[in-house]
């Protein structure tokens, strides 16, 4: 009995280990640049080409969510943990950083 409890004592911290490693292998720090959208209730930054997501927005541990409505239609540069999950990967920001006023699709002449 005793083995059997020293066993869980010990496999139990090995499990949340190797369960960090595996979430690490699936984030990556990066940045991606687009614009701060709305959607279901939820901040995506879309690229800037046709508006579609690229990415959830989820604010770093710390941070005011209210970040992301500061730059809403702007066209900005995140940064931070980006995990990929389906159908959208979530982007876990750390900065912010605004490229332009404005997001707007670009038109035909502009391409």
């Amino acid at each position: 009995m005793r083995y059997f409890i020293a066993l869980l004592l010990f496999a139990a911290p090995a499990a949340a280990a190797a369960a960090q490693t595996a979430e690490l292998h699936r984030t990556a720090k990066t940045s991606l640049t687009g614009c701060i959208d709305e959607r279901n209730g939820q901040y995506v930054l879309t690229n800037d080409t046709d508006l579609q997501p690229i990415a959830r927005l989820k604010p770093a541990a710390g941070s005011a969510e209210d970040n992301f409505a500061q730059h809403m239609g702007q066209k900005v540069t995140v940064g931070g943990l980006l995990s990929k999950a389906e159908p959208l990967p979530t982007m876990t920001v750390q900065s912010v950083k605004r490229v332009s006023a404005t997001c707007a699709p670009a038109t035909e002449q502009q391409k």
